[in-house]
């Protein structure tokens, strides 16, 4: 591309972002009083310049006929703009300028342009107009826009048009503060529904019909535990049947979570557990296809039994499924186990029978491929490069997520949330 062709485009760019402002500019006046009182005052501004530049050339007959065409080419110059003015977002030539700092340009040089700004709260959506720009690279860009808008983008959507990109930002000031559980979160008449934590913009919460199956992955410290804990008690207070697999001496699960849930140490009493849960799955089957019914929810709809869920979570599923150092004999069980688990993340969705496991340990052949590739929400707290990219796939949880946060949890989505603390007093 030559220097003319890239002069010529620029020239382009400008007159259309002028074109999209003026629009704004419309727009914002038909909507806005504020700014349909300061058009109107231009633009009367307009007619008073006018008037005093011409007025003084008053000429008899044919001859005043002259000043028409420049007296109407004065205003229209004054409306464009007045319009301009009206629909001019401020700080963005400065935003623009950011973009181009960091490189956020396309292969023409140019620069997305802030076509409007709304606010609500502490939520701020930025729309630009962008050619060359698909949603993707706002996606893969996020750190590096997040530093120059010096905002935390919550999401980016694609406009009708495909030339317009939206983000949602939150100022970075609290927008991760620390908040205590209350059980006024839970979602006591809806058993689907699970809350993960805050969002940049909402609470974060899933629909564990759609996506059944959580995996969660984090350091020590990054607070995946209190997590766990914290979906396992909304369960148990949902009426579900919650059982959990804690290999690491009772630490996590002391003795006030006996009451509530089934706690699991030994891994011979595991395999028992879960063979029968395999029955449990095959007679629910059965009572589905009786009845007709797709899913659990339907279930209780036609037959008017309410059928429990089943939850059984693992605390640290790589110690549980390590076959290090293991005898024949060890290997065998451990074979027998993670063949229920894999057969519960193939069919437990419809049944109502749901797996969260966590794990801070980044082995790569911990997990199966069966049973990873059926944990549907995937979770990653505070790790390293390794784990992160077991876990959510890529290195983000290790870039986003600072080395001293604790319960902030990156979602395979890109969502960002903090979980709530959860306190074993909530037990009592």
């Amino acid at each position: 591309m030559t220097s003319l062709n890239k002069n010529e485009l620029s020239s382009r760019t400008n007159l259309r972002n002028l074109t999209s402002t003026a629009k704004a500019g419309l727009h914002n006046a038909a909507i806005y009083p504020r700014k349909r009182y300061s058009l109107l005052a231009l633009l009367l501004l307009g007619l008073v310049l006018c008037a005093a530049i011409y007025w003084p050339y008053r000429l008899p007959g044919a001859l005043g006929s002259i000043f028409i065409a420049p007296v109407a080419f004065t205003f229209l110059c004054w409306v464009i703009f007045s319009l301009v003015a009206v629909g001019y977002v401020p700080g963005a030539l400065d935003m623009q300028h950011n973009f181009a700092r960091i490189g956020f340009l396309n292969s023409a040089g140019e620069a997305p342009y802030l076509i409007q700004k709304e606010q609500h709260g502490n939520v701020v959506t930025y729309t630009y107009r962008c050619t060359g720009f698909p949603v993707s690279l706002w996606v893969d860009k996020q750190l590096e826009l997040e530093s120059a808008l010096n905002m935390l983008i919550a999401d980016v959507k694609e406009g009708k048009d495909r030339r317009t990109v939206t983000l949602c930002c939150v100022p970075p000031e609290h927008a991760f503060d620390t908040a205590e559980w209350h059980d006024r979160y839970i979602h006591y008449n809806e058993d689907n529904l699970l809350l993960l934590g805050r969002g940049l913009t909402s609470d974060i919460t899933i629909n564990i019909d759609k996506t059944p199956h959580i995996l969660i992955g984090g350091n020590t410290g990054s607070g995946k535990t209190i997590l766990l804990q914290c979906l396992l008690w909304q369960a148990i207070e949902q009426a579900d049947v919650v059982y959990v697999a804690d290999f690491k001496g009772g630490v996590d699960f002391p003795r006030a979570w006996q009451e509530f849930a089934y706690i699991i140490t030994n891994e011979q009493k595991l395999l028992v557990l879960l063979n029968r849960l395999a029955d449990t799955l095959e007679k629910r089957k059965q009572l589905f296809k009786e009845v007709e019914a797709a899913n659990i929810t339907e279930y209780r709809q036609k037959a008017g039994d309410y059928m429990q869920r089943i939850v059984f979570a693992c605390d640290e599923v790589a110690e549980l499924l390590d076959r290090t150092g293991a005898d024949k004999e060890r290997k065998e069980l451990l074979a027998q186990i993670e063949a229920r688990l894999a057969l519960i993340a193939r069919q437990g969705r419809a049944f109502g029978v749901h797996l969260i496991l966590a794990t801070q340990r980044p082995d790569a052949n911990i997990l199966s491929g069966q049973i990873k590739n059926n944990m549907n929400i995937r979770i990653c707290g505070r790790a390293d490069t390794t784990l992160s990219t077991i876990i959510i796939g890529d290195g983000r949880a290790a870039e986003q997520i600072p080395h001293d946060a604790q319960g902030r949890f990156l979602m395979e989505d890109g969502t960002v949330f903090q979980a709530y603390y959860f306190n074993d007093a909530t037990l009592k």
